[in-house]
């Protein structure tokens, strides 16, 4: 074959392109490497040529050809490929790229010439994985040509090189989303550099790529952008320039600006022209809930047209199960003249927009809602940012800017809150605000109240306001009418379920949460459960006249940080219902009940007798007080007659829904109720930490009950020594002090560190973790003899044990301290001694816990991973007394299980990799590591 053939045949095939990269990459290997010259470059090529041309490769070649043609017809017979080549993946070495409509993959080449051979290991681990990678064109969201540079080449691919080799050639990026293993919804950028000889290779993938794009048609192309720097912490800013870039690599246009007075951006929407607000896909918020219920009310009041909702009907004594509604019809909402004097609103107290401006804006406008192109977007950068963690499943800007990126989109509910009277005084006349997530009377709004006197605090002023709130403990005399739906299902009989739940006899129905394409949400046709009852028959109404601590009504669930499965856990996104929460007034204690049951993951809040949970479509309220305050989606109004209705679907967000894992929707959906007693919750405790909490407790209540003296307990030599009272050796472990605070302080330890060190490195290890216990005992009863090391009980250095061993366990884990100091978790146990310090308890116990913990963690970990011995393996009686306890599991465990016995000892392993009771000669190279540790006799 001549030159000009050669040539030809290079660059008109795809094996022709990969040889002829190969040979540019070896040559330049060569002479990058110092001492090679164009001779040796020559000889590579040479060499690689005639490598090339070898009988084994060629056939192989043709295997691998064939395999893919056969891949083409066969297993992608709906979606060929368009292009296919050769190029070097940045960072990972040769691979052949295939693009298809749906999506970009790529084999490592070594393994398409070398099927029999895994060269992804480092020192003998598999580090890369054989499959294909991929990346769905639905996740890119950019992708540049970036002409002449570097590709670097990773040892993995090159063993000979242990730091690898860069190349020069031309590339281009592919910008894309990656989403967390660890939590499915957080989303973060991913970056792809591929590299060629040939620009106008590159240049033809970067257009084919583009091409493809252009056919995602409900990506925005245009957004206006308002940032609130003052929201949350005053991080809006910053939250915008961290997430802007990556706007611009995805092209897409933004116009951005920074408010500068409360109202300002609710001005900006109220007044801008439809023709205007057309010219873009979007309104992108960066701020908090209140600010995106600024913008909202700034686009709907003057956009949306719907009747109002039925005023509250007059104080009557005679009605007090059904309801005279007032019916009011007119053709359009409309702003009220008030909302610049007189409304309290933080946001829309400065208002400059008067009603007549307003409306004359926008007649004859072309803009309605619900609207299928004009999305709404929300940044968070806020104090609660209730809405994005809903509609995203994180409280994540950049997860939330990205899937503005790729337009996704789920509908909205909103509901449409109608003032009617400020006041019993005050004149009839309607007052309307929307809003997103949630509006709130009674606590809620005493806590919205109370908190805007002390905003210098940040988000920390919702603690401190409602503390004061809950203290002064206030119920208001109240009237509510609901519609009734009928798929609602009431709480009628709460304490009596809550009573058998206690005792385990019932368990509470599942609960559908929301999630990603959630079915109920994405119903097209109207189903009969959500059809509008007529509300001009009496007979559709309910009516609740008492003393009320507070009525909330939730448009969606409101899961935020502090109420992991929000106000309702099963309230959807889009299902065009309300949930009305009426909590009736009682006992401060019962209240605490219902707000601890709030603030817990898998909690109860609405299964109490004094709560009244109803799904409806519009309801009416009317205040007996003087004083009448309404939170609506974190901003204040002040109503004493109001009226709401919820319209499905009115608006659309660039979100996607909140995605799971299995094991996420296992927990959710067929355990909603775990742990909501005091009694499921004691019994889903590990068997370790719960015996021994349990132990320390009833040992104390024994003292506190007068039936023996802490002395008979305490570790005396003497008396072990000569009276032979040797029970004193076991029972000053097991006294962590009399009732009070310090008491409950060791308690909490072991219930809360105990228990993720069970549940967590401890997981399936019953025995090891039984043996961490043994031997703090036996660590601290030698130290004990030594006369200023004494102390009469030894119960809390054996427990800061446990908090020394979790925080060594678990170093990353980051923690807060009662909401002050936000540490990583490997400090914990100076924090907690400093805690000893500032509450006046002696501080030798707490050390000597740390100094044995450590001596535990050196040697079954530490030193065996420096290559020693394990000189501290769990014993074999250990194992043995686990065995017969029956309790827990242990995976590596050398005491032969009876086959008629349970399963005590069954599971498998995470950490170690195997089951097997003896130790495999071919697991003891260099990354045996903790497998030493853990291996069975």
């Amino acid at each position: 074959m001549g030159f000009p053939a050669l040539l030809k045949w290079m660059f008109s095939s795809d094996s022709g392109l990969y040889l002829a990269t190969k040979i540019a990459v070896l040559s330049s290997k060569v002479l990058m490497s110092g001492g090679g010259s164009v001779a040796d470059a020559d000889d590579a090529a040479g060499a690689e040529v005639a490598r090339y041309n070898t009988p084994e490769v060629s056939l192989q070649r043709k295997r691998n050809e064939d395999s893919i043609m056969r891949d083409d017809g066969d297993d992608d017979e709906e979606q060929p490929p368009i292009l296919t080549c050769s190029f070097f993946l940045d960072h990972v070495g040769e691979v052949f790229l295939t693009l298809k409509p749906d999506g970009l993959s790529w084999k490592l080449m070594d393994s398409l010439c070398n099927d029999h051979e895994d060269r992804s290991t480092c020192l003998g681990i598999p580090i890369l994985s054989k499959h294909d990678t991929s990346i769905n064109i639905s996740d890119v969201y950019a992708v540049e040509f970036i002409d002449w540079g570097l590709v670097h080449e990773t040892f993995l691919t090159n063993p000979g090189f242990l730091l690898g080799h860069a190349s020069e050639m031309y590339r281009f990026t592919v910008h894309g989303v990656t989403r967390s293993k660890s939590q499915s919804s957080l989303w973060a950028p991913v970056v792809f550099t591929f590299g060629h000889v040939d620009k106008q290779m590159c240049q033809m993938w970067v257009n084919k790529i583009n091409s493809l794009l252009s056919l995602e048609t409900d990506r925005p192309k245009n957004l206006l952008v308002y940032i609130n720097p003052g929201s949350g912490k005053g991080n809006g800013c910053r939250t915008w320039e961290s997430v802007a870039p990556i706007f611009s690599q995805a092209k897409v246009k933004t116009k951005v600006i920074v408010t500068e007075r409360a109202g300002h951006a609710f001005d900006a929407m109220a007044s801008i022209t439809n023709l205007d607000l057309n010219l873009y896909d979007g309104i992108i918020a960066v701020g908090g809930d209140g600010f995106f219920n600024e913008i909202l009310n700034g686009v709907l009041l003057t956009r949306h047209r719907a009747p109002y909702p039925p005023s509250p009907p007059d104080d009557d004594p005679t009605v007090e199960t059904e309801s005279d509604v007032l019916l009011h019809d007119p053709t359009v909402t409309i702003v009220d003249s008030t909302v610049s004097n007189d409304d309290e609103s933080p946001l829309l107290k400065t208002s400059k927009l008067d009603e007549a401006q307003a409306i004359s804006l926008n007649q004859g406008s072309e803009m309605s809602f619900p609207n299928e192109r004009f999305r709404f977007g929300l940044i968070p950068s806020g104090s609660t940012d209730a809405i994005v963690i809903c509609t995203t499943g994180v409280r994540d800007p950049m997860t939330s800017a990205l899937q503005i990126i790729l337009g996704k989109r789920v509908c909205l509910d909103i509901v449409q809150v109608v003032r009617w009277a400020k006041s019993h005084t005050s004149k009839i006349e309607p007052h309307v605000r929307y809003a997103a997530s949630f509006a709130g009377y009674g606590f809620y709004g005493d806590v919205i109240t109370e908190s805007e006197k002390y905003r210098w605090m940040g988000p920390k002023r919702y603690d401190y306001a409602g503390t004061k709130v809950f203290l002064r403990h206030r119920s208001y005399e109240a009237k509510v009418a609901y519609m009734k739906a009928e798929s609602e299902k009431t709480n009628v009989g709460a304490n009596a379920r809550r009573i058998k739940a206690f005792w385990g006899l019932s368990k509470e129905s599942e609960r559908i949460t929301c999630r990603a394409k959630c079915d109920i949400c994405n119903t097209t046709s109207v189903a009969p459960q959500i059809e509008k009852p007529d509300p001009k028959q009496k007979s559709n109404w309910v009516s609740v006249k008492g003393r009320f601590l507070s009525i909330g009504a939730a448009v969606i669930s409101c899961r935020n940080e502090k109420a992991p499965d929000g106000l309702v856990a099963d309230a959807h996104l889009s299902d065009g219902f309300l949930h009305l929460v009426l909590i009736k007034d009682c006992p401060r204690a019962f209240y605490l009940w219902h707000l601890t049951q709030l603030a817990r993951k898998g909690g109860t809040p609405l299964n109490f007798d004094f709560v009244e949970h109803h799904k409806t479509t519009t309801f009416t309220f009317t205040s007996s007080g003087e004083e009448s305050v309404w939170n609506v989606d974190g901003e204040i109004l002040k109503a004493q007659k109001l009226s709401a209705q919820v319209f499905r679907g009115l608006i659309s967000l660039f979100a996607s829904g909140p995605e799971t894992h299995f094991i996420e929707f296992i927990q959710d959906q067929l355990l909603p109720s775990t742990m909501s007693t005091p009694a499921q919750y004691y019994n889903s405790l590990p068997p370790v930490a719960k015996t021994y909490a349990t132990i320390c407790f009833v040992t104390s209540l024994g003292c506190y009950l007068q039936l023996y003296s802490p002395n008979i307990l305490a570790l005396y030599y003497v008396d072990v020594l000569k009276h032979f009272q040797i029970w004193r050796l076991i029972t000053n472990f097991i006294f962590i002090g009399s009732f009070s605070f310090t008491f409950a302080f060791r308690l909490f330890i072991i219930l809360k560190y105990g228990v993720q060190l069970e549940r967590g490195p401890f997981d399936k290890r019953t025995a090891d973790y039984v043996w961490m216990f043994f031997f703090g005992a036996f660590s601290l009863l030698p130290i004990a003899a030594i006369p200023f090391l004494w102390s009469h009980f030894m119960g809390a250095s054996l427990v800061f044990m446990i908090v020394y061993v979790w925080s060594r366990e678990l170093p990353n884990t980051r923690i807060n301290i009662q909401g002050l100091v936000e540490l990583k978790g490997f400090y914990l146990p100076w924090a907690m001694l400093a805690i000893d310090l500032v509450i006046g308890n002696p501080l030798m116990p707490s050390l000597l816990g740390i100094a044995v913990g450590h001596l535990y963690y050196f040697l079954t970990v530490l030193y065996p991973l420096a290559g020693g011995n394990d000189i501290c393996k769990t014993p074999f009686w250990v194992h043995k007394l686990v065995r017969r306890w029956g309790q827990g599991y242990q995976i590596n465990s050398p005491v032969k299980q009876e086959a008629s016995t349970g399963g005590a000892f069954q599971g498998r392993s995470y950490r170690v990799g195997g089951t097997s009771t003896a130790r495999d000669p071919s697991n003891l190279g260099v990354f045996s590591g903790r497998g030493r540790r853990l291996a069975g006799r």
